[in-house]
């Protein structure tokens, strides 16, 4: 039955007393700390949950960004006690720091705001909202707080009327994301008071882009069963490649123009497995050095990459559990003094891969017979891993299985 306009009209009407305040784009702050003084550390936290997203069903599509949803835990964790909000901290990557109260905020937002790519060359939109049951009153500070430093909106909902909550979650973030996000919370529970939706969707522009017109159609192997036609890109050039036998893969390093380096790893066939478990184990210090430029025809897949993953299920099988308990003693953004915890967190998160970049690139070799260049095709399962430059934080991790069609 179709959804009479009414109730529609009237949250498009309220959005601005539902919705805490109003925040215009931030540019990340850049060189605020260096990578040696902030020292994050997120590898860990992000194979491990890697390794959890996978288990389940290992030929599905994964992608997660743990900077990202690091942004909005990180402002919860500061309202912890003492000990749980070191142990999220420490279970975030992030280094503990001797810093008073009163510039905690100002000081670990900008840690890790600083580590953000820049938006020049790239087309990054990421937000974070938390939606609070009408019952509590959080403290105007918290949300001025929330929304200037930790790029988070605060919005009120009444979750005891379910259906109508979720629509109002619903339209909220397909407002925000234009049309992006949705769908976030499936159920309440009876206790629930608070939600936490974070999402992230990143188009990079590569330093040397692909001819569009040599895209077409190829196949591509999503296992031995089942082989699909995709978008492939060419590119005939000297490419960072780098063939690492314990590791069972054959890596490609592609340069963004906004600070930040896409790897992307091609286990061999048959041993996809055994690439990610070697993978998982390999010192970060591999993906952040240079490899030997290489004569190659390369055939890379044309695609965009999708996830939506549950935060407060996987990340307590990480060392993050407090955060969704009563545990971790949350208090201070509330004149309320009943417990509360976050009891639901999901990130939705998009990757986009296409042929834009800088029309220049001092390595072609275009004008070479491509039958004289050894060739080089993603044209089966790969990983791929996204870090920013100067901090060689991990910004995106992933898992290509089945290629999603622009």
């Amino acid at each position: 039955m179709a959804r009479p306009i009414l109730p529609l009209l009237l949250l498009v009407a309220g959005l601005g007393h539902h919705a805490c305040g109003q925040r215009a784009f931030e540019t990340p702050i850049r060189g605020t700390l260096s990578a040696s003084s902030t020292s994050l550390n997120n590898s860990h936290l992000a194979f491990s949950l890697y390794r959890q997203l996978v288990a389940p069903d290992p030929e599905t599509n994964v992608l997660f960004s743990p900077l990202s949803f690091s942004l909005p835990l990180t402002l919860l964790a500061l309202y912890a006690k003492p000990e749980a909000s070191a142990k999220i901290l420490q279970g975030l990557g992030i280094p503990l720091a001797k810093v008073s109260p009163e510039r905690a905020h100002v000081y670990y937002s900008q840690q890790l705001r600083s580590l953000l790519p820049s938006p020049d060359g790239c087309q990054i939109d990421m937000d974070s909202v938390l939606f609070v049951d009408k019952t509590w009153k959080m403290l105007q500070k918290f949300i001025e707080t929330a929304q200037t430093l930790y790029r988070t909106d605060v919005f009120y909902t009444s979750f005891k009327n379910e259906d109508f909550a979720k629509y109002e979650m619903d339209f909220f973030m397909k407002k925000k994301s234009n049309g992006k996000v949705g769908n976030i919370v499936q159920a309440f529970g009876l206790d629930t008071a608070l939600i936490l939706a974070n999402y992230i969707l990143f188009k990079g522009k590569w330093k040397h882009g692909f001819n569009p017109e040599l895209t077409e159609k190829r196949p591509f192997s999503v296992n031995n069963k089942i082989t699909i036609q995709v978008p492939m890109m060419q590119g005939l050039g000297r490419f960072q490649v780098q063939r690492f036998v314990h590791l069972h893969s054959t890596v490609l390093r592609m340069p963004y123009m906004c600070n930040s380096t896409a790897i992307f790893i091609l286990p061999d066939k048959g041993k996809v497995r055994e690439a990610e478990e070697a993978v998982m184990k390999e010192s970060f210090d591999t993906w952040t050095q240079s490899y030997p430029l290489r004569k190659k025809r390369l055939y890379f897949p044309k695609f965009f990459l999708s996830s939506n993953i549950q935060l407060d299920k996987f990340l307590p099988t990480v060392g993050i559990s407090d955060m969704f308990s009563y545990h971790a003693g949350l208090s201070g953004f509330s004149l309320d003094i009943r417990p509360i915890k976050l009891a639901y967190a999901e990130q939705s998160a998009e990757l986009t891969v296409q042929e834009e970049g800088t029309a220049g690139d001092p390595n072609d070799l275009q004008f070479l017979d491509k039958d004289y260049l050894p060739a080089l095709h993603f044209n089966r399962p790969f990983l791929m891993l996204v870090f920013e430059d100067s901090s060689r934080s991990l910004f995106f991790v992933g898992k290509v299985v089945t290629p999603k069609e622009i």
